[in-house]
């Protein structure tokens, strides 16, 4: 494929791309019922904790920003805060949020696209995202990745596998919840992609704990699923433990590479 037919491809994927984020953040019933519990949320805070409680001082890049929460948090723990979203409408989202939070002043926002930074290099501490870099073209993402990362920084990302058969399963079946181009992350070929990086971790969750969201769809019991969720994520922290290849059937990782 030639160098135009490649910018191309990545043009029409970002206009689908922009498009569908427009729509999931302009209409917050767009989402599968089990996420009213917030399932992804202790990810999150686990992925936060490693790159530190106290950020002050440290220049932060987000990708995805969205609607701008996990934005906010950063800059309240100290971060000064880059933060961009392929959605214009996210992007603004975010904008008014960090607002309100009072942590505007620290937060730069802008509409872009995670293979085309227009940031200088090595321009960042910390790097971090959740669930982005699934919808990115990898290859080019990384490459731009490590660019604006400075020597010694560190990038954390948590985002869904592609190695569950039974989660594969229910994507196939709800494809209204996901673009044509998102990819969940194979872990294999993302160690492969990311070797440029000086070192590469990889920390499995939700493994058992993912099932916790089938009671979401039973009546009565949606109330139930965020504690059983809590219980069984300190249960797959000792199977993991003793088995950390049981890992591929987890239905997130958090992803640490460091320049």
């Amino acid at each position: 494929m030639s160098d135009r037919q490649q910018h191309a491809v990545l043009a029409d994927r970002h206009e689908a791309e922009k498009v569908f984020h427009d729509q999931k953040f302009g209409d917050h019933d767009h989402t599968p019922r089990h996420y009213d519990a917030n399932p992804t949320a202790p990810v999150f805070d686990r992925m936060l904790t490693m790159a530190g409680r106290d950020l002050t001082g440290k220049r932060v890049l987000e990708y995805g920003c969205g609607e701008g929460w996990i934005t906010a948090d950063l800059a309240e723990r100290g971060a000064r805060v880059w933060a961009f979203d392929i959605s214009p409408v996210a992007v603004q989202q975010a904008r008014d949020f960090c607002a309100k939070r009072g942590v505007g002043e620290r937060c730069t926002i802008e509409v872009m696209a995670g293979e085309k930074l227009t940031y200088p290099d090595e321009s960042f501490d910390i790097v971090t995202g959740f669930a982005i870099l699934h919808h990115l073209e990898l290859t080019a993402a990384l490459k731009e990745l490590r660019r604006v990362l400075a020597p010694g920084g560190r990038a954390y990302f948590a985002e869904p596998l592609g190695s569950n058969p039974l989660i594969n399963a229910y994507r196939r079946m709800t494809p209204q919840y996901r673009t044509a181009d998102e990819k969940p992350i194979d872990l294999t070929e993302f160690t492969q992609l990311a070797s440029e990086f000086s070192g590469i971790e990889h920390h499995d969750q939700l493994l058992l704990a993912s099932g916790a969201m089938a009671l979401c769809y039973v009546p009565g019991l949606r109330g139930t699923a965020a504690p059983t969720q809590r219980f069984l994520m300190r249960v797959d922290d000792v199977l993991l433990k003793a088995a950390p290849w049981a890992g591929r059937w987890a239905w997130y990782s958090i992803l640490v590479m460091k320049k």
